[in-house]
């Protein structure tokens, strides 16, 4: 049950933020609190929001500054609902994805497909545009969250190890 909570959050997030932009990131925010209330994991996804915030401002904000794509309601160096949208991200290492922890084939793969899909489906509804074309874009982006997911995963072991 928990696990599908965690996967509806996320989701719920993702959709808050992209529909509705920073005007909603505030929501995204409370979700993410409430997520935290029934972690049992509460400061290692704590620490894992922090670090990935930081970490997709960087990664998102080099690709803005590459020319690959760009926001509504862009910011430097990404705006705060994509802030918002990473932290979110971060909550599912230790319960949705915990299964990926030690799988660093399956979790390349799975962020090769789903990291792209993601910034796709942002573009098709308008919260971003790619300004390369397609192919190169989504190439670029596997290649990106191939490397990104097994880092997310590993990061989650590192601060679960008791």
């Amino acid at each position: 049950m928990r696990l599908a909570l965690n996967v509806l959050n996320y989701q719920a997030i993702w959709l808050l933020c992209v529909l509705g932009g920073n005007r909603m990131a505030w929501l995204g925010l409370v979700l993410i609190g409430a997520h935290l209330l029934w972690s049992h994991q509460r400061r290692s996804d704590l620490i894992l929001i922090v670090i990935w915030a930081g970490g997709g401002m960087v990664l998102d904000g080099v690709l803005k500054l590459l020319g690959l794509f760009s926001f509504r309601g862009d910011a430097f160096p990404i705006p705060l609902w994509l802030i918002v949208i990473w932290m979110a991200l971060a909550t599912l290492p230790n319960h949705s994805l915990g299964w990926l922890q030690r799988k660093p084939l399956w979790a390349a793969l799975l962020g090769a497909i789903g990291g792209p899909l993601a910034y796709w489906a942002g573009v098709r509804l308008d919260a971003a545009t790619f300004h390369w074309p397609l192919l190169p874009t989504l190439v670029t982006l596997m290649a990106v969250w191939g490397i990104v997911t097994p880092l997310m995963m590993q990061t989650s072991v590192l601060l679960t190890r008791r």
